[in-house]
């Protein structure tokens, strides 16, 4: 069986001395694990830079019908990065949405519109030359759509609630402490509405900035990651504090 495909690196894991194991959502199958060998050597013919998160690449790799590894003979960079490796906050936003991404999609079947727009978005997150701070927040919102968990009712200014648990916008307050107030609803709603292109233009102050992230956060682990926390948000609060 051979794979031929454009895709997007998502998780390596270190696999004997010299090897990786990188998990990399791709065009034609959806969800892989693929094995580097020797990447990790000094006379390795792939740098290094190929495997850090959120990397577009074209890969070509063989395996046996029935295996879920994958042996990687060919990848390179499809396009290459210009912006995120020397930007700390964008290079920490990737890390962190590269954990989202590998935590939340666990398909291994085409999925046409989640790749466009997973591409589409760190294409965008790369070369734009906006306000960064709260990309993770909208490129969030935006990929429950794809995930089948955007919010869901009716929105009323001043009145709805977004209840975590059910994911759903209320006029009522939630029986539990999962769910955000009326002004965190309000933006989350807002944001919900809006493109690529126009979502800068969306007030947060910082404060309210991380309590959405923390709240989408918990969103995503109580419906997408089965089970799995999502660590990495600490490490971005810090960098954009």
């Amino acid at each position: 069986m051979k794979i031929k495909s454009r895709g997007i690196i998502l998780h390596t894991t270190n696999y004997s001395e010299t090897s990786l194991v990188v998990k990399i959502y791709t065009e034609q199958s959806g969800m892989g694990s693929f094995i580097v060998s020797g990447v990790r050597s000094k006379k390795s013919r792939f740098s290094s830079s190929i495997f850090q998160p959120l990397s577009l690449v074209e890969v070509i790799a063989a395996g046996k019908p029935g295996q879920t590894l994958h042996r990687i003979s060919e990848i390179q960079l499809s396009p290459p990065f210009t912006g995120i490796p020397g930007d700390m906050i964008k290079s920490t936003i990737a890390i962190f949405l590269s954990e989202i991404i590998y935590r939340s999609v666990k398909e291994e079947e085409i999925n046409n519109p989640l790749f466009n727009f997973l591409i589409n978005g760190i294409q965008i997150l790369d070369l734009s030359h906006q306000n960064c701070s709260r990309f993770h927040i909208y490129f969030m919102i935006q990929l429950s759509r794809y995930l089948g968990i955007f919010p869901n009712g009716e929105f009323v200014k001043g009145v709805s609630y977004f209840d975590l648990r059910e994911g759903l916008l209320k006029n009522t307050i939630p029986p539990h402490a999962e769910f955000l107030d009326t002004h965190q609803t309000a933006i989350l709603f807002e944001l919900m509405g809006k493109s690529f292109d126009n979502f800068h233009e969306v007030v947060i102050s910082q404060t309210i900035s991380k309590s959405i992230l923390n709240a989408l956060v918990t969103y995503f682990e109580i419906h997408q990651t089965h089970g799995s926390q999502i660590r990495s948000h600490k490490i971005l609060e810090e960098v954009l504090s």
